[in-house]
């Protein structure tokens, strides 16, 4: 993590969801000044959080007022999902190309000096490659969410060029950790935590031996708070574990973490679905210092822990 941010004026967007509530945390310790941005504010707010915003980001003149004065914006907000994105391309266009560049171009306009995507190295790449995937690799997603995502990147790219902005995107593998809920059908690692203490069946397309890159959430945390005072000339960066694992893998460890088996349902192949995707992340070590610290079996044990801790009492 960052030594030190000096004071930094970093706005969170999406502060208050599952990746959000962890990078809030790394800035605090990192001494940012954090104004928080989110549809709703938390029960309690976080010790150090400047000021919380409640409002949607699609409201334009509430991105004016948040990002006014800010240093720099982290912008985790979405209002799309990998398994949803397809069924209306045009609302996928206008609710999340256009709602996230309009609020780049306000935080532009605001005096912003750099902004931070949340973009996603799962999807934008779509490529099968025996080899873990570089930012420069070919791109070719296979669904609306990333094609989406790398859309983004590109309007924020332009904006960094023509204006006066620098942008970065951070291309995440599968983010997983405390605090990561299964209801909206994004995480493995969280589905197969629920399947696993309500004793449900957990649905497999294909045998479970693609390959995934899974990174713990408070490393991706530590990747945007390193991320804030980037000032080099990278606009892309992989974030991941620069590891592959299966997902039977993945589901055996969080049997071990819980201690309860899971019943699989296996379902036929996904067309939309790559055999491998692992990340290289070796720019991210050169442009940002950051590696990942926690290894994939305490991340799954601690998420367990958080997981089973909310079970009620017997």
């Amino acid at each position: 993590m960052s030594a030190g941010l000096g004071g930094r004026r970093v706005l969170v967007v999406g502060a208050g969801g599952f990746i959000g509530r962890h990078v809030v945390s790394g800035l605090v310790a990192a001494q940012a000044k954090v104004t928080a941005l989110d549809l709703a504010a938390p029960k309690r707010i976080p010790n150090g959080v400047v000021e919380w915003v409640t409002g949607n980001v699609s409201d334009e003149s509430v991105v004016a007022a948040a990002s006014a004065g800010q240093d720099a914006v982290v912008y985790l907000a979405s209002n799309s999902l990998p398994a949803s994105a397809n069924h209306d391309l045009a609302e996928e266009i206008n609710s999340h190309v256009r709602a996230t560049v309009k609020a780049a171009e306000i935080c532009e306009a605001s005096g912003v000096d750099l902004f931070l995507f949340a973009s996603s190295g799962g999807t934008v790449y779509g490529l099968e490659a025996d080899e873990p995937l570089v930012e420069d690799s070919p791109t070719r997603p296979r669904n609306a969410y990333g094609v989406s995502k790398l859309a983004i990147e590109h309007y924020l790219r332009l904006i960094g060029v023509l204006r006066h902005m620098k942008t970065v995107s951070l291309r995440i593998a599968n983010p997983y950790g405390e605090g990561q809920r299964s209801h909206r059908s994004q995480g493995v690692v969280a589905a197969a935590m629920q399947h696993s203490i309500e004793g449900t069946a957990m649905p497999i397309w294909g045998d479970g031996s693609v390959v995934r890159d899974f990174v713990y959430v408070g490393d991706v945390a530590e990747a945007f708070v390193a991320a804030c005072g980037y000032e080099g000339p990278s606009t892309v960066i992989n974030i991941g574990s620069g590891a592959g694992v299966t997902l039977l893998d993945i589901i055996r460890l969080v049997e071990t973490a819980t201690g309860r088996p899971i019943r699989l349902d296996f379902e036929p192949d996904r067309p939309i679905d790559v055999r491998r995707n692992v990340l290289d992340i070796r720019r991210a070590a050169r442009h940002l210092s950051w590696t990942p610290k926690v290894s994939l079996e305490s991340g799954i044990a601690a998420t367990a822990g958080w997981w089973l801790r909310r079970l009620p009492a017997d």
